[in-house]
């Protein structure tokens, strides 16, 4: 009988057990995780010491920020904390110089608060955000100081910002760079951004879109300059905000602090200050007027951006597939050449862009090409988007027109040529152009400086060579004289590059 007993004693024991272990394991399962954040070298942009990459904890659906913990919210606009351990810490998940994309960033009266107890966990301030001043005309740019963005431990953090911050939800882009150093690729530069590291198609699905997109060193009464800042996201991401200068000054004059759950800093001067482009404040400068803060990225290939170009078209209902050598009657080569004449920027010599339209004009007749001459001050941004979609070739100087070239489709026969004048150089179009996946290619006078496969960094040595060489002074002298082109020699450059072996199979771009 009492052997009988025992096996009922056990289960008496294990069933109690194996309840408890039950119920823990699932409430572990059911309670947000937070954020983990092992190192790792092993990136697709890593780069020297500048780097920081941290690697977010997944669960099955979303990353925990810490911002939705139970019982610390007073709704959902807001986030509460009793005592300095409850404070979010600040993450950061991906960085280049210029480029981060950080978690729980906290900002009062317009500073930047990066919270942590471990000061060594973010890169060199300098190498995320800039200082930024313009005087009678003209912008100036230092490192920041502890106004624009500090680190500071939990501590501090409590007797700084209280007990309590608004949160902004969701993923906010910050551009901080001014009207002089703004343009219409700042879209494809914070989505390059979003691809940094290896994980990159599930680190996209929990922040993208961005919620809000703020531009807090330009004004709205200036938006339209360039036309894309406030077009772009509206086509790309018609759910997102887009707030300016005037909207950033409304958050300072809150007077309380905010949270940014997910915040992608971009900022050209920190991207300049790299060591890998600049040892000193002149070669800082002159990159920053012939450079291309996207030369700190590795080249990867076309298709991270093709998904978003072909967001555009739809958005503008057309058939955005450009002619890429199949013999067909129904579809040619589109050739496009853009500019601005007369402009205070780089415009062509009068006589020579005449010829240029002639010749180009010409092509409709001797080659069936379907031609486009774009005066970029007589064409909605809508339809300059348009034509761009659907060129094959395009042709235009150093400055915002040649930029259209990101919405061209990528093929073996896509081109972009930008045409420059005997003394400047730069790369601004070169990385830009590139990190779409089209081919880019330099020309001069008569011919070509650079056939497209000449190494990017044979390409990238010899432009900022001069560059750092003949800025300052300024580029601004350099593009007020007219540029001259052999406008016959381009126009068969041009066609000599569409009429290639029509059988050659397309690039994997």
């Amino acid at each position: 009988m009492l052997q009988l007993l025992r096996p009922r004693r056990i289960w008496i024991v294990l069933i109690p057990t194996v309840v408890f272990l039950l119920v823990h394991l699932f409430a572990a399962k059911s309670s947000p995780h937070p954020v983990q954040s092992p190192r790792s070298s092993s990136r697709n942009d890593f780069v020297d010491q500048e780097v920081t990459f941290e690697t977010p904890f997944y669960t099955n659906e979303t990353r925990s920020t810490g911002l939705n913990s139970q019982g610390r919210s007073a709704h959902r606009h807001s986030f509460k904390w009793t005592n300095a351990t409850d404070i979010p810490e600040t993450r950061v998940y991906a960085h280049l110089p210029g480029f981060t994309v950080l978690a729980n960033v906290f900002c009062i009266n317009g500073t930047l608060l990066l919270v942590s107890d471990r000061r060594d966990s973010f890169p060199d301030l300098k190498y995320i955000l800039s200082s930024w001043k313009e005087v009678s005309g003209k912008t100036f740019v230092k490192e920041p100081t502890e106004d624009h963005i500090r680190v500071i431990d939990r501590k501090t953090a409590l007797q700084i910002l209280g007990i309590s911050a608004r949160v902004l939800r969701g993923t906010t882009w910050l551009l901080n760079d001014p009207t002089a150093y703004a343009d219409e690729s700042f879209s494809l530069r914070a989505l390059r951004t979003h691809y940094m590291q290896e994980h990159r198609s599930r680190f996209n699905q929990s922040i993208l879109p961005p919620t809000r997109i703020l531009f807090p060193q330009i004004s709205n009464k200036v938006q339209g300059i360039p036309l894309g800042l406030s077009s772009i996201p509206r086509l790309l991401f018609p759910s997102s905000g887009v707030g300016f200068k005037e909207d950033w000054h409304d958050y300072i004059l809150l007077g309380r602090p905010i949270v940014f759950e997910h915040l992608v800093a971009l900022d050209s001067a920190a991207t300049s200050r790299s060591r890998r482009i600049s040892t000193n404040a002149q070669e800082t400068l002159g990159h920053l007027s012939v450079g291309s803060p996207l030369s700190v990225f590795n080249m990867i290939p076309a298709g991270w951006w093709s998904g978003w170009r072909n967001n555009m078209a739809k958005m503008l209902d057309i058939d955005a597939h450009s002619w890429q050598g199949e013999s067909s009657s129904s579809v040619r080569p589109v050739v496009t050449y853009i500019f601005r004449q007369p402009n205070t920027g780089a415009v062509l010599d009068t006589d020579d862009h005449r010829q240029l339209i002639r010749n180009l004009n010409h092509l409709v007749d001797s080659h069936g090409y379907e031609v486009h001459i774009i005066d970029d001050r007589e064409i909605s941004f809508l339809e300059r988007v348009k034509i761009s979609l659907r060129t094959t070739v395009m042709l235009g100087t150093p400055g915002s027109g040649i930029m259209n070239a990101i919405w061209m489709h990528p093929s073996r026969l896509s081109l972009a040529i930008e045409i420059f004048p005997d003394n400047y150089l730069s790369t601004k179009q070169y990385f830009v152009i590139g990190a779409a996946g089209i081919k880019h290619l330099a020309w001069r006078g008569s011919q070509p400086l650079s056939e497209t496969s000449t190494p990017l960094s044979q390409i990238s040595e010899s432009y900022l060579a001069r560059a750092n060489a003949d800025i300052p002074p300024g580029t601004v002298n350099f593009l007020k004289q007219p540029i001259h082109v052999d406008a016959v020699a381009i126009v068969n450059y041009a066609v000599s590059w569409l009429e290639q072996d029509q059988g050659t199979e397309d690039e994997e771009m």
